[in-house]
């Protein structure tokens, strides 16, 4: 099956090289490009054939990269969005995983990380290194009272926190279902739960839930 990609960077040179490089991969296309965060919302939302995942730069002009996120994800949320970027910190990551952001960048990142993280986005709904997960970690730990993931760990319920582990850890909800001796249906109900308990937009957010109530640590993440 063809990933289909689009790619949002208002720096030409910089856009069509990922271009080229994305085209390369196997069953994989770019079926569309923009400049700025409002031509990609026009365009995603006039496209008779809608991307898989949409690479977004943060810093464009006329509409930001975060603005962008936040409608892309209300209007088609099931868009894989991985945020493209120069900005490392703390609070722009957690603020664009908040938004809906499935996975993370850097635009100095190697091809051969550009293309597994659009595939793990595509089969498994989010991407990050082992060094965005660290500042992720650390975002938290710093500055829980600024972000809404806040609910105390006691409304999961030992089945859900088992789930919950298995989701971060990348098993399908069949492997999970496996693993714990239920239905592919069940373990879909208990995933549906945890988004609503915690407040999440997707796994990316499960995640960042889990590190933040410890119910995680970061090398079982990979």
């Amino acid at each position: 099956m063809t990933i289909n990609v689009a790619i949002a960077d208002d720096q030409k040179l910089f856009r069509k090289g990922m271009i080229a490089l994305v085209n390369s991969f196997e069953n994989v296309k770019i079926i569309f490009e923009a400049e700025n965060g409002k031509q990609l919302i026009d365009l995603v939302d006039s496209a008779t054939e809608q991307p898989n995942i949409i690479l977004l730069d943060l810093s464009m002009p006329e509409m930001n990269g975060l603005e962008a996120l936040k409608i892309i994800k209300e209007k088609h949320p099931a868009i894989g969005v991985i945020i493209l970027t120069i900005h490392e910190a703390e609070h722009h990551i957690l603020a664009t995983i908040q938004a809906g952001a499935n996975g993370y960048l850097a635009k100095n990142a190697e091809p051969e990380e550009v293309e597994q993280a659009i595939r793990e986005v595509a089969k498994n709904d989010f991407y990050f290194t082992m060094p965005m997960l660290e500042i992720m970690r650390k975002g938290l730990s710093k500055k829980p009272q600024a972000f809404s993931l806040d609910q105390n760990e006691d409304l999961l319920t030992p089945r859900e926190k088992e789930v919950l582990q298995l989701i971060c850890k990348q098993f399908s909800s069949i492997e999970i279902g496996e693993k714990l001796f239920l239905s592919n249906r069940t373990v879909e109900g208990h995933r549906n739960n945890l988004l609503t308990k915690t407040g999440s937009r997707n796994t990316a957010g499960l995640v960042l839930y889990a590190l933040k109530h410890k119910l995680i640590e970061i090398d079982q993440l990979n």
